[in-house]
């Protein structure tokens, strides 16, 4: 089995091509299982915080659209791929309750956490905090902290590209040791809740061009605590046009079965899915 379950579709307004151009990339890529999985909007939190809220996530008017085209093609493409559908939605500590009633409505097969903004720093995506006004190390404390909070929150079945801090903020490698040590207790948490842990391509891609400029990549140090604590993981493109699924992905695999995983997860209505890793080409 070959899964993709980091997958973007034009609802979310910053991706591109249609929807069936990304299932068709998926097939041209021998993918098995592709996982859609959407950024849900800022519909749950409340007045004020949505009105500081940076916010890329489709319209509220467009997600049981998602899900109704999405529906549709599963029953298209039966006998040629299986496709789940799920959301990215962003943490926000202390939303958990007034995120739960909107997902009731969309009982999905899964839905993949992410960190994008920190309100205790900003409301603006992580690109744009200003390492000139804040302490490298502080953002990354907290990053890590609100990591764990939502791998122990019951809402999440996977958190996406734990690595996403450290392609927009400078690693302040006079806190190595220490920030590693956080990575660790992420991966720890993450095993202990049964929660997956999302390799993510785009976090690969950048490791393995050494833009990371530290004594230890923290990419590849993420990988061996995962291998070390055999936490569950799930692999995706993080695609936002068509010929992105999967990118990467003979690489990734390969790298992965490297470290001894050799197991990755899907899911279905919230359930994981094991499924074994195989060295692929195309």
């Amino acid at each position: 089995m070959l899964i993709d379950y980091h997958v973007h579709t034009p609802y979310c307004g910053h991706a591109h091509g249609k929807i069936v151009h990304y299932i068709d990339s998926a097939i041209a890529a021998g993918i098995n299982e592709i996982g859609f999985s959407d950024h849900y909007g800022r519909y749950y939190l409340t007045r004020s915080q949505k009105a500081r809220y940076w916010d890329w996530g489709m319209s509220e008017r467009d997600v049981a659209r998602y899900v109704a085209e999405l529906s549709d093609l599963q029953d298209v493409y039966k006998d040629r791929i299986t496709i789940r559908i799920g959301l990215e939605i962003d943490y926000i500590e202390g939303g958990e309750e007034l995120l739960a009633p909107l997902l009731s409505n969309y009982p999905l097969d899964f839905y993949l956490c992410s960190i994008h903004c920190m309100p205790r720093f900003g409301w603006n995506h992580l690109s744009n905090y200003s390492t000139r006004t804040l302490d490298p190390y502080s953002i990354y404390k907290e990053y890590f902290r609100l990591a764990r909070a939502s791998l122990t929150s019951d809402v999440f079945h996977s958190i996406a590209h734990l690595d996403f801090v450290w392609r927009y903020i400078p690693w302040p490698s006079e806190h190595h040791t220490e920030l590693l040590d956080d990575i660790a207790l992420t991966i720890q948490t993450a095993a202990q809740a049964d929660r997956c842990i999302e390799i993510n391509a785009n976090g690969f891609i950048v490791s393995q061009s050494s833009l990371t400029a530290t004594d230890e990549d923290p990419f590849s140090f993420m990988i061996d605590q995962i291998a070390q604590h055999n936490t569950p993981v799930t692999i995706g493109s993080d695609a936002h046009e068509p010929n992105k699924v999967a990118k990467a992905f003979p690489e990734l695999i390969d790298y992965l079965l490297s470290k001894n995983i050799t197991e990755v997860y899907g899911f279905t209505e919230g359930r994981k899915i094991p499924y074994t890793l195989t060295p692929v080409s195309y």
